[in-house]
C-alpha cells in the first residue's frame, strides 16, 4: 500500500499566450490555463503505483479558485482526494514549498511526494528540491523511469551529464519528466464521476502558517522582442551578383554567423 501526495499546477498554456502587441506584457487573463504537462505525467505514475500496489492518491494544488478544474481532472484520472489552498497572487516557490511541506505534515504521513520536475510555465525546477529540504527527506529529481517494492523505491533519473539509477527508502520526493509516461484520457463516465466529487478547500491559516513572505519578487514579465537588421542587399542585377554574395558573407561573419 502506497498512500501518495501529487502537486499539480494550474499553468499557463504556453503555445497560446496571450500578449500586447504594443507594451508585450502577458495578457494573463486571456491566456488558457491547465494542468501542468509534467504535473499530469507525476499524477498518472501516482495512479499506476496505486493501481499495482495498492493505496491512495491525493492531489494538492496552490492555485487561485478556478483551479477547481484541474482537480476534478485528477479526480477524473483517478485520483482519491482532491485539495485546493486558494491563492490569488503568483508566489515564488520558496511559499508554495512552505504551504506544500505543511499540507504534509498535517494530512500526512505519505510514503511517496511525486511532482512534475518543472512547470509548464514558469519552469524554475525547484520545487521538489525546496520541499524534500523542508520535511529533511530525500529527492530523486527529473526520474524518467520508477519501480516501487517494499517499501524502496528504484529510479532513473535524467541529468544533464547522463541516466543515473537511485534507490531510497519512503518517505521521499520524486519530480518527472515528461517521457515517464503517457496520461490517461479519462472516460465520459470518470469526468461526469468526478464532478459529484468534493473538492477541499483549506486556507493557509488553516496550516497554522502566518505570514509568508516571497523571497524572489517579480517585478515585470514581457514577451522577447526581437530586432531585425534589416539589411536588405539587393541582387535584382545579375551583374552584381558576386558582389552581393561578398556583401552577404560579410554581414554573416560580422553577426558571428559564419
Amino acid at each position: 500500500m502506497v498512500r501518495t501526495l501529487v502537486g499539480i499546477k494550474y499553468s499557463l498554456q504556453v503555445e497560446n499566450l496571450s500578449i500586447d502587441p504594443k507594451t508585450r506584457e502577458i495578457l494573463l487573463d486571456e491566456t488558457p490555463k491547465k494542468m501542468g504537462d509534467m504535473d499530469k505525467r507525476a499524477l498518472e505514475e501516482a495512479i499506476r503505483i496505486k493501481e499495482k500496489h495498492g493505496g491512495e492518491v491525493v492531489v494538492l494544488c496552490i492555485g487561485p479558485k478556478e483551479a477547481n478544474k484541474i482537480l476534478l481532472e485528477a479526480y477524473a484520472m483517478g485520483a482519491d482526494e482532491a485539495y485546493l489552498i486558494p491563492v490569488e497572487e503568483f508566489h515564488d516557490t520558496g511559499f508554495i514549498a512552505n504551504v506544500f511541506s505543511k499540507f504534509y505534515e498535517s494530512k500526512g504521513p505519505f510514503d511517496l511526494v511525486m511532482l512534475g520536475g518543472a512547470s509548464t510555465d514558469s519552469f524554475s525546477g525547484t520545487l521538489g528540491a525546496r520541499i524534500a529540504s523542508l520535511l529533511n527527506i530525500p529527492i530523486i529529481p527529473f526520474v524518467s523511469k520508477l519501480d516501487v517494492e517494499n517499501n524502496e523505491i528504484t529510479a532513473e533519473s535524467a541529468l544533464d551529464d547522463g541516466k543515473y539509477t537511485y534507490k531510497s527508502k519512503m518517505p521521499v520526493v520524486v519530480t518527472v519528466t515528461l517521457e515517464i509516461n503517457e496520461p490517461r484520457i479519462p472516460k465520459l463516465k470518470d469526468i461526469l464521476r468526478a464532478k459529484r466529487k468534493k473538492i477541499n478547500e483549506l486556507s493557509v491559516s488553516d496550516l497554522g502558517l502566518g505570514e509568508i513572505s516571497d523571497l524572489v519578487i517579480t517585478t515585470d514579465v514581457k514577451a522577447y522582442e526581437e530586432k531585425r537588421k534589416q539589411v536588405i542587399l539587393d541582387a535584382s542585377d545579375p551583374s552584381k551578383l558576386d558582389e552581393v554574395i561578398d556583401k552577404l558573407i560579410n554581414y554573416l561573419k560580422e553577426e558571428g554567423v559564419l
